[in-house]
C-alpha cells in the first residue's frame, strides 16, 4: 500500500467530528434570501416526496402565514399538537419538543431556526431545540433567511438599515448536512409581494418600501449565493480531503482580532470571522488587558468584553486574554507567538488631538507590524442587547466607620496644631492635614478620603485663619492653598483606589493559579475518587468564593453527591450515596449530564437555576457534573475561564481514577460506586463538544 504523503494525512480532528457527526441525526435547511422566497413551501414539497418514499415524516413546527399554496403542502403529512405556554396572561404555542421526541419520527420538520421561544420553554432559542432533536438521532428539516446568520449581522444592516435581533450561531449552520439555497429573481418577489402571497396587503406594502426595495433584495440575494458557494467550496475540500485526493491546499494563516469592551467590537469579531474564512484560516480573539487604566473598567464593559468573547468563540474563534502595560506591544507579542499573518483592529474614532497626546494604536501597529498585515475595519455603534437574565445591583449600606475614621484622626491634628502653633506656621499645620487624607484613601478608598479633605479643610479654616470660629475666610490669599490641597486630595484618593483595584486583581489570579497547581500536584499519587472529589469541592469553593458540587454517576446512571462545599459556612459535605435535595437543581443536573452540555446559571438553557452544572468531560465522554453557585445574573469572562479550568482539571482526575480501577477489583460498596462509560485512550487534539 502506498505510503500517504504528510500534506495529504487526514486530521484526527476532524475523522473524530465526522463520526461525532454521523452518530447524530442529519440537518438539512432551506437557504433563502428573504421572507417570501418559498423556503416552507420547498422544504414541505421535499418533505412529501420523502414520505412518499415511506420515511416517517412528522411536522414539529411549521409558519404558513396564511399562504394558501403552502397551506395545501401540509395534506397528508403528521402534524404534533404544539404546547400551550401561559405568559403574561396570554396563552401562546410552541414546538413541544417532549412530544416529538417520544414520537421518534426519522425526519421533523421544524420551521424558523431563528425564532426566539416563548418565556417558559425548555430552551430560549429555536435552534436549541434542533440540536436536543439531532442529538437524538432525529433529521431535522428547517428553513432560515440569511439575514438570520450571526457573522452576517452587521452586513444586512449596513445593506438595509434594519437590525436584525434573532440570529443563529455560524457553528449551527457549518455544522448542517445540507444547505438548499431557495433563490427567485428579485422583480419575482415583489410580484409576489404585491398579490398578497407573502404578507397581507397592509404589511406588503410597508415591506416595500422598507426592507424589500430592489437594491436591497439584489444584495440580500448576492449575499445568499456567495454565503452558499462559500459552503460547497468547503464542502469540496473536505471530500478531498477524507477521500485523499491532491489538491491546491492553501497556504496556512492565521487571523487575530482585537476585542476590547466598545460597541464596535462585536463587528470586528464578524469581520475576522468572514476573513479567516476567505483565507481558510484559523483565527484568536484576543483581549489585552491594560495594567495601568486611567479609569477602572465598568460592569457595562466588562459585560461587553464577556459577551464579544462569547460570541468569537460561538463562530469558533480560539479567545485569550492577555495582562499587559503596552497595548501595542502586547498585540504585536501575541500576534508573533502565535504565527498571525492578519490583525483586525477597528478604525479610530476618538479625536486627532487625544491621538497627539496619548499617540496612535493604529500608528504604532502600522509601524512595528513588520510582514503582518493589518486591517482595519469601520465599526458603527450597535443597539445593546437587553440581558437575558435580569437583575437589580445590591443595595450597598453606607460604611460609616470609613468616614469617621478619617474626622477622628482630623481630631487628632487639630490637636496637635493648636498645641504647636507657635512654634509652627500655618502652612506646615495645614501640610499635617494631608496624613488623614492619605491613610484614608490607604485604608478605605477614595470617597472617604474627599470627605476627609472637605472636613480637614473647613476645621482649618474654622480653628486656624482669622477671623478664628467662623466660617468665612477672611484672608483669601489662603484660597489657592485650598484648592491646591483638595486637588492633591482627589488624586491621591483615585490613584490609591486604583492601585487597591490592582493589587486585589492580582490576589486573586496569584491565588487560583496557586489553587490550580497544589490541588493537581496533591492529588497526582491519590488514586481514592472519594477524597479527590471532596478535595476538588473544597479547593474548587475556596478558589471560586461560591458553593461547589461534584456529581457522579451510580449504576443506574442516577447522579450522586461525591463532594460538596460551601465557603461561607466553612462546611464539607461530602454526602457520598445522597443525591441534591433540592428536586430542580437535581433536574437540571441530571439534563446537563444526559445532554452533554452547560444547564442552569448564565446559560440560556433553565438559566432559573442557582448553579451552574458543567459536565466533566473527556473525548466525548461525560463522566459526571461540576456545580459552582452563580449568585450574580452572569459570570464574569476570568470566572468562567476559572471555572472551566477546575472543569478540565476534574474530568482528568476521574478519568485517571477510573483508569486505573479498571484493571483491579475495589472495595467500594456497589451502590455507592460511580459508574461511567469506558474510558478512551488520550490522543492530543481529540476533544469533546466546547462548553458553553
Amino acid at each position: 500500500m502506498p505510503e500517504i504523503k504528510g500534506k495529504m494525512r487526514p486530521d484526527p480532528d476532524k475523522l473524530l467530528a465526522q463520526l461525532i457527526k454521523e452518530s447524530r441525526g442529519k440537518l438539512t435547511i432551506f437557504l433563502g434570501a428573504a421572507a417570501g422566497v418559498g423556503k416552507t413551501y420547498s422544504m414541505l414539497d421535499v418533505a412529501q416526496q420523502r414520505l412518499k418514499e415511506g420515511v416517517d415524516v412528522v411536522i414539529g413546527w411549521i409558519e404558513t402565514h396564511g399562504r394558501r399554496d403552502t397551506e395545501k403542502m401540509l395534506a397528508g403529512l403528521p402534524r404534533i399538537s404544539p404546547q400551550v405556554i401561559h405568559y403574561r396572561e396570554k396563552q401562546l404555542t410552541e414546538m413541544d419538543i417532549d412530544a416529538v421526541l417520544a414520537r421518534r419520527p426519522q425526519l421533523a420538520l421544524v420551521d424558523e431556526l431563528a425564532h426566539t421561544n416563548v418565556p417558559g420553554s425548555r430552551h430560549k432559542r429555536r435552534f436549541q431545540d434542533v440540536k436536543e432533536l439531532l442529538a437524538a438521532g432525529i433529521d431535522v428539516y428547517t428553513t432560515i433567511n440569511i439575514q438570520h446568520i450571526e457573522s452576517l449581522n452587521d452586513v444586512v444592516t449596513q445593506i438595509t438599515g434594519v437590525i436584525v435581533r434573532e440570529t443563529v450561531p455560524d457553528y449551527i449552520i457549518e455544522q448542517a448536512d445540507t444547505v438548499r439555497l431557495i433563490d427567485i429573481p428579485p422583480q419575482d418577489l415583489i410580484t409576489r409581494l404585491k398579490a398578497g402571497k407573502v404578507y397581507m396587503p397592509e404589511q406588503a406594502e410597508k415591506a416595500l418600501q422598507q426592507f424589500f426595495q430592489p437594491a436591497n433584495i439584489s444584495a440580500l440575494r448576492e449575499l445568499a449565493l456567495r454565503f452558499t458557494a462559500g459552503r460547497v467550496d468547503k464542502d469540496l475540500k473536505e471530500y478531498m480531503q477524507i477521500h485523499h485526493i491532491e489538491g491546491p491546499w492553501p497556504v496556512a494563516e492565521r487571523v487575530m482580532v482585537c476585542v476590547s469592551g466598545s460597541p464596535f467590537s462585536a463587528q470586528l469579531i464578524r469581520a475576522a470571522h468572514r476573513l479567516a474564512g476567505g483565507l481558510h484560516a484559523d483565527w484568536l480573539a484576543v483581549h489585552i488587558e491594560e495594567m495601568k487604566r486611567r479609569f477602572p473598567m465598568g460592569d457595562k464593559e466588562q459585560d461587553r468584553i464577556g459577551r464579544n468573547m462569547r460570541l468569537a468563540e460561538e463562530l469558533g474563534a480560539k479567545t485569550l486574554t492577555v495582562v499587559g502595560a503596552h497595548l501595542t506591544q502586547e498585540i504585536l507579542d501575541v500576534a508573533r507567538a502565535h504565527n498571525v499573518t492578519a490583525i483586525v483592529i477597528g478604525k479610530p474614532h476618538h479625536s486627532r488631538l487625544r491621538e497627539i497626546w496619548h499617540g496612535s494604536v493604529f500608528d504604532k501597529l502600522v509601524r512595528q507590524s513588520g510582514g503582518i498585515n493589518i486591517y482595519v475595519i469601520r465599526g458603527t455603534a450597535e443597539a445593546e442587547p437587553v440581558p437575558a437574565i435580569q437583575t437589580a445591583p445590591p443595595v450597598q449600606r453606607l460604611p460609616w466607620p470609613y468616614y469617621a475614621g478619617g474626622p477622628a484622626m482630623i481630631v487628632l491634628i487639630t490637636a496637635l496644631g493648636l498645641l504647636v502653633r507657635k512654634w509652627l506656621g500655618l502652612v506646615n499645620i495645614l501640610l499635617l492635614y494631608q496624613l488623614p487624607v492619605i491613610l484614608s484613601a490607604y485604608w478605605w478608598g477614595r470617597w472617604p478620603s474627599y470627605f476627609t479633605a472637605l472636613a480637614g479643610i473647613l476645621t482649618f479654616n474654622f480653628l486656624f485663619i482669622t477671623p478664628t470660629w467662623h466660617l468665612m475666610m477672611g484672608n483669601i490669599r489662603y484660597l489657592g492653598s485650598f484648592v491646591t490641597f483638595l486637588i492633591v486630595a482627589f488624586i491621591i484618593g483615585g490613584r490609591t483606589e486604583l492601585l487597591r483595584h490592582e493589587a486585589w486583581e492580582a490576589r486573586q489570579r496569584e491565588k487560583s493559579t496557586r489553587a490550580l497547581y497544589e490541588f493537581s500536584r496533591s492529588i497526582a499519587a491519590v488514586s481514592d475518587l472519594k477524597a479527590i472529589a471532596a478535595g476538588m469541592a473544597r479547593q474548587a469553593a475556596e478558589t471560586l468564593e461560591q458553593e461547589v458540587v461534584i456529581l457522579l454517576p451510580d449504576k443506574e446512571k442516577k447522579l450522586i453527591l461525591w463532594g460538596r462545599h460551601n465557603p461561607r459556612k466553612r462546611q464539607t459535605n461530602n454526602a457520598t450515596g445522597q443525591t441534591l435535595s433540592n428536586p430542580a437543581e437535581a433536574a437540571v443536573a441530571t439534563w446537563a449530564y444526559q445532554h452533554g452540555q452547560s444547564t442552569g446559571r448564565s446559560t440560556e438553557t433553565m438559566s432559573g437555576a442557582n448553579f451552574l452544572y458543567i459536565p466533566l468531560k473527556i473525548h466525548g465522554t461525560v463522566l459526571g457534573i461540576f456545580g459552582v453557585q452563580v449568585t450574580a445574573k452572569k459570570v464574569t469572562p476570568e470566572q468562567r475561564r476559572l471555572i472551566e479550568a477546575w472543569v478540565g482539571l476534574a474530568a482528568l482526575a476521574v478519568e485517571r481514577v477510573k483508569r486505573e480501577e479498571e484493571p483491579r477489583n475495589t472495595s467500594i460498596p456497589a451502590e455507592n460506586k460511580p459508574d461511567f462509560p469506558p474510558a478512551h485512550p488520550r490522543k492530543k487534539g481529540l476533544s469533546g463538544e466546547k462548553t458553553q
